[in-house]
């Protein structure tokens, strides 16, 4: 079901006023910074794209062994590591709880579990 104009502009309002916690701004702001850094946007890609090689080859039937999976567990730290990419995470970690209040809050003025209307149909 495709939302009517008026839920698109109240959800357009909705994300400016998020933007403007320091939060979800620092968030945001983090999230900016490794799409414009080449290292860190290629070094996440590459572990995503490994990650999906990986799923693809199990969802083929084929059982993953250690030496399999070595290289993303390795990728992975190293994309943890990243100053872009960890203070990136850092600032989620901070903004979701106030994201979580924000969405139990419009659960209740709506009567129903908003992260269930959130989800892609």
């Amino acid at each position: 079901m495709e939302p009517n104009e008026e839920t698109k502009t109240a959800a357009r309002q909705l994300g400016q006023s998020l933007r403007q916690y320091n939060y979800v701004r620092s968030y945001h702001d983090a999230f900016e910074e490794i799409q414009a850094d080449p290292e860190a946007s290629a070094l996440e890609k590459k572990m995503y794209d490994l990650y999906e090689a990986l799923i693809a080859r199990q969802q083929a039937g084929e059982i993953l062994d250690r030496e399999d999976t070595r290289p993303f567990y390795e990728l992975r730290q190293q994309v943890q590591n990243h100053p872009l990419i960890s203070k990136r995470n850092d600032m989620l970690r901070l903004a979701k709880p106030y994201l979580s209040q924000v969405a139990d809050e419009i659960s209740f003025l709506l009567g129903v579990d908003y992260a269930v209307l959130a989800k892609p149909q």
